[in-house]
């Protein structure tokens, strides 16, 4: 009898234990640290001062004066947001009064303690809500690239952009289709040395095109085939060609060539093709319509983000340590103030960000090395 007591005391205790152990599974079940206001809402604003970060700048005031003065042409001309984003108190009129408020007092700042105490005394600070809510989000690069090329197909030349055909209607076809149908023949603009600096092109949104003639052709984003976009890196990646620390342009650019035969395989399992126009100015336009600016530019989803609202980037060199481009500052990271003037094909969710680096190989170095994680704020006049 005593015997049968202990079994069923031990049941009895088995089962009191399993109940305490998962009672504190889900007590201590991690909790999403930025919980948004409203269901839908991707910015969280942050009340507690402590959570704030320190609002160092690490480039020059100049170029971020000539961002925001961007933006703010921007705003005169839309005075509603036409994306789709949709958050209390991110009206065009508040961003606008942002921007001047804080291009106000940015002048009057002599030092990195000033404009602290400048924005929490004034603004209110937002935070993205990044990857699973918990505010981290993938920075990555992009620029021009300067090619050159042949208004007519040559020997050297023989990879054309193309212009929007007239049948053009999204979705059109896919890129295997177009490719291997040569539905766009005659709406060439331009003509490259290979097929992987067209497809560059296709990726940055933008290119420079020198001319035998000595002639520089620009071409911008026009509109793309609608399809999804598919990262040709991410590819890799998940093929186990590139490890996915090591990915950058450099490892993309060296694995093709060194493997040329692979290319084209993987071009076409990106569908989304992209559509280009002549463009009469150097320096780039992002999607809202204003020139972008190195280091102070950001292309986001305008969909989650407001577009040409003021952001402040905290990014940390988890995956870039051993790349110099954090290392102009002898420190960790980087932070800087930017605007939100652009987008791009495979930006499509709140724990992304592309950062606008410049014109020319130096830029598309730097542009392509950059593969970090970090912070991306957005501030409000109060």
């Amino acid at each position: 009898m005593k015997s049968k007591n202990n079994i069923v005391k031990g049941l009895l205790l088995f089962v009191v234990l399993s109940v305490i152990l998962e009672s504190g599974c889900a007590m201590f079940k991690k909790r999403p640290l930025l919980v948004p206001r409203e269901s839908g809402d991707t910015l969280v604003e942050i009340t507690d001062p402590k959570q704030l970060p320190k609002f160092e700048d690490d480039y020059s005031r100049d170029t971020l004066l000539r961002s925001i003065d961007y933006s703010l042409e921007y705003f005169k001309r839309v005075k509603t947001n036409p994306y789709g984003f949709r958050m209390a108190g991110f009206s065009h009129q508040n961003l606008e009064n942002t921007l001047k408020v804080f291009r106000e007092g940015f002048l009057r700042c002599n030092s990195a303690e000033e404009i602290n105490e400048f924005i929490v005394g004034n603004f209110r600070v937002f935070q993205a809500i990044g990857k699973a809510y918990e505010g981290q989000v993938h920075f990555t690069g992009y620029g021009t690239p300067i090619y050159d090329g042949s208004l007519t197909p040559t020997g050297t030349f023989r990879y054309p952009l193309y212009k929007k055909p007239a049948d053009f209607k999204k979705p059109y076809h896919t890129r295997r289709e177009i490719e291997e149908r040569n539905l766009l023949k005659g709406n060439e603009i331009v003509y490259l040395k290979s097929k992987l600096d067209a497809y560059l092109i296709h990726v940055q949104g933008s290119g420079q095109i020198n001319l035998p003639s000595g002639e520089k052709v620009y071409v911008g984003y026009d509109a793309d085939s609608g399809h999804t976009y598919t990262s040709m890196g991410r590819l890799l990646v998940m093929d186990g060609k590139i490890p996915e620390e090591d990915l950058t342009l450099s490892t993309l650019i060296t694995y093709f060539d060194q493997h040329p035969s692979e290319l084209d395989s993987y071009l076409k399992r990106n569908d989304r093709y992209i559509f280009f126009k002549k463009v009469n100015h150097a320096i780039p336009y992002g999607s809202i319509g204003v020139p972008v600016t190195p280091m102070r530019s950001i292309a986001t989803d305008k969909k989650v983000f407001p577009a040409g609202g003021l952001a402040f980037a905290v990014i940390e060199p988890k995956k870039a340590k051993k790349w110099g481009w954090f290392q102009n500052k002898g420190k960790g990271g980087k932070s800087f103030f930017a605007l939100d003037q652009d987008t791009g094909s495979a930006i499509q969710t709140p724990a992304r960000a592309d950062i606008y680096f410049g014109i020319g190989d130096q830029a598309m170095h730097e542009a392509g090395e950059l593969n970090a994680y970090g912070r991306l704020y957005y501030l409000l006049k109060r």
